[in-house]
């Protein structure tokens, strides 16, 4: 589809090429993507009180409805410039994430980033579908 070749045939090589698409050449942002990956239900855009966010929200849930992953899944994607974390809307896979000073830390479970920092200035679980993006900081000058 869209001019890909699945050679691997696997969960992630879809999701590589769903972002593609979606960053590359429909030019939407990673927030935008995780709002078609892991879009909110019908029932969630319809509660949403902005009428300017419920008309972009709907917009995108019928533009892109075949790119709407509903199997569990956890992401990590790297970027240019940082990452992005997402889990499956219903939160079927874990994903924890803590931060301490201006580090951030993702995994499956909490007890994997206490091992490498003990003591995060604050650790949470993402809700179903909500994206954390974080960026590297750039030095003054550059």
């Amino acid at each position: 589809m869209y001019g890909y070749s699945c050679n691997l045939l696997t969960d992630t090589e879809v999701i590589t090429y769903i972002l593609d698409y979606l960053t590359r050449k429909q030019g939407l942002t990673l927030e935008e993507c995780s709002h078609v990956i892991a879009a909110p239900f019908w029932s969630t855009i319809a509660a949403t009180e902005d009428e300017d966010e419920r008309n972009r929200l709907s917009y995108m849930r019928n533009m892109f409805s075949s790119f709407l992953i509903t199997g569990p899944f956890s992401i990590l994607v790297g970027f240019n410039g940082g990452m992005m974390a997402l889990n499956d809307r219903l939160k079927l896979r874990s994903l924890v994430a803590a931060e301490k000073g201006h580090t951030v830390y993702f995994s499956s479970e909490e007890a994997a980033i206490r091992v490498i920092e003990d003591n995060p200035d604050r650790i949470w679980a993402p809700r179903g579908g909500e994206a954390v993006i974080v960026t590297l900081e750039k030095e003054a000058g550059r």
